[in-house]
């Protein structure tokens, strides 16, 4: 059989967000759209912003003891006194799930700042360690409150806050929807430019966008983040009873659409 020539021109449109292409193909690689093959391949991309409607808020703590029984009693009382201050609150103990608890010995680097400053007292003090954190979903207007209340009742490790949607399929599926629509804006005015008509959608794919994600970060054991200069509530300071001016952050939704669509011939012109 007479082999067949294979020609193959690729037209970058637009800044390189698509591309028309004709191919000839031979009869070993011939398929439904042979014996040509003429395609517009397009991508399209957007950031939709939806409000926060609910608010992770991590708390904890952390304690030293000489010996692990007196750090683990310590640890008891403000464990039980953060958990009473939240539920006291009147926020739920279904909202308020455990994330981890940890006694051990007190890693040396920490204890070797003492013994460089010859504490001997703190070195003493601080043999063991007892960690302890929480994460509290509520409201986004609550975050504050709920983040204040466990502080005062003893978390000195606090602060991150996650703003999330609850439900986040509606938001993924309006940025998919504008995502294609976007995709076959561009792939029209390849078209447009090219002098070809647009014909039908031959294949789409949606690329995983990124996940929604938004956090604020104030460990109260040191600084806090993301508001601009760190504010130092540490070095036994006693913590203020007025919640942080917290605000709830806007989450994005990213989506990517690659779409290509097949090139029609012009409808011949009536006599």
């Amino acid at each position: 059989m007479r082999n067949m020539t294979r020609l193959t021109v690729l037209l970058a449109c637009l800044a390189g967000l698509g591309s028309m292409a004709w191919t000839q193909c031979n009869t070993n690689g011939c398929n439904q759209s042979c014996p040509e093959r003429r395609t517009i391949s397009v991508n399209g991309n957007v950031q939709v912003t939806a409000d926060a409607d609910l608010a992770v808020v991590r708390v904890g703590y952390k304690l030293y003891g000489p010996d692990a029984k007196s750090a683990y009693d310590q640890a008891t009382a403000t464990s039980n006194a953060i958990m009473n201050a939240l539920t006291g609150a009147g926020i739920s103990k279904a909202s308020i799930e455990s994330t981890s608890q940890v006694l051990q010995h007190t890693l040396p680097y920490e204890l070797q700042q003492f013994a460089n400053q010859r504490n001997e007292e703190q070195f003493k003090e601080r043999q063991f360690t007892v960690t302890q954190s929480w994460t509290i979903r509520v409201k986004p207007d609550q975050a504050a409150t709920a983040l204040n209340t466990a502080v005062d009742a003893g978390a000195n490790e606090s602060g991150w806050i996650q703003w999330i949607v609850e439900d986040p399929s509606a938001m993924h599926a309006k940025a998919s929807a504008e995502a294609f629509a976007n995709a076959r804006k561009t792939a029209e005015e390849i078209a447009a430019r090219s002098g070809v008509q647009l014909g039908h959608l031959v294949s789409v794919n949606e690329n995983p966008g990124q996940m929604p994600y938004n956090v604020f970060a104030a460990n109260v054991s040191g600084s806090v983040y993301g508001m601009g200069d760190g504010v130092s509530l540490a070095g036994g300071v006693p913590m203020p009873n007025q919640p942080l001016a917290i605000n709830s952050r806007r989450v994005e939704f990213h989506a990517t659409v690659s779409a290509v669509f097949a090139i029609e011939d012009a409808a011949a012109p009536s006599k």
